[in-house]
């Protein structure tokens, strides 16, 4: 395999997860003793331990005792979210499925980078029949910063006799996407189905835009 596309999950692939959403709430309740929502900050492109953390510091925890009760913090979410996204409604966005189909007769490797925490990632990718496709990735509970989700993305590809060569690219919709893919050294494309436009994309350091990922065509000239 000479070729991997890493993909982010919310807004790229995915329509928001409320239930994800929810998980968190139901978390910051149980372990901290605090009512509250993760949309008081703009957590767009975040890592989930990011949000934990930004959250919570809005209601003056100190980073120390937040980081103290991370783990269970995260195990909450996780064991909620496994029963919430039993009815939780989950859209994908428009040519995804015929994207990833394409990839995966193409022989790309394809994974994934989110900030999303593994099983819940997981959880909504399996509830949408996406799941299979993705075969390694970096997750917002492997490490708090992206950038070192993308190289560990690679990383765990080598066991797919993947050698890294200027042949990564990584999809995304948020600013902290494109970043993160530049500091990684890995090509970017920007998808303008979140909050960003065109523009900001390009800006954050985006190698190549598109409007989504029902332009097959297009995206498949990128990449090959």
């Amino acid at each position: 395999m000479n070729k991997l596309v890493l993909f982010d999950i919310d807004k790229t692939l995915i329509k928001n997860s409320k239930g994800h959403s929810t998980a968190f709430s139901v978390a910051f309740k149980k372990i901290y003793c605090v009512d509250t929502t993760i949309d008081i900050i703009n957590h767009n492109g975040m890592t989930d331990q990011q949000i934990i953390i930004e959250v919570l510091k809005k209601h003056k925890l100190n980073e120390q005792t937040i980081k103290s009760k991370i783990k269970d913090c995260m195990k909450v979410m996780i064991d909620s979210f496994k029963e919430i996204v039993k009815t939780d409604k989950i859209i994908v966005l428009n040519g995804v499925p015929e994207l990833l189909e394409e990839l995966y007769k193409r022989n790309i490797l394809i994974g994934l980078v989110t900030g999303n925490l593994e099983p819940i990632a997981r959880c909504k990718l399996e509830k949408v029949g996406l799941n299979h496709y993705f075969k390694i990735g970096g997750f917002g509970s492997d490490d708090i910063n992206k950038t070192n989700l993308v190289k560990l993305a690679i990383k765990r590809a080598k066991k797919f006799n993947f050698k890294f060569s200027n042949n990564v690219f990584l999809v995304g919709e948020a600013l902290q996407d494109m970043k993160a893919g530049k500091e990684a050294g890995v090509k970017t494309i920007g998808v303008t189905t979140g909050i960003y436009s065109k523009e900001q994309l390009k800006n954050a350091g985006a190698d190549f835009i598109l409007e989504s990922l029902k332009d097959k065509n297009r995206f498949l000239k990128i990449i090959l």
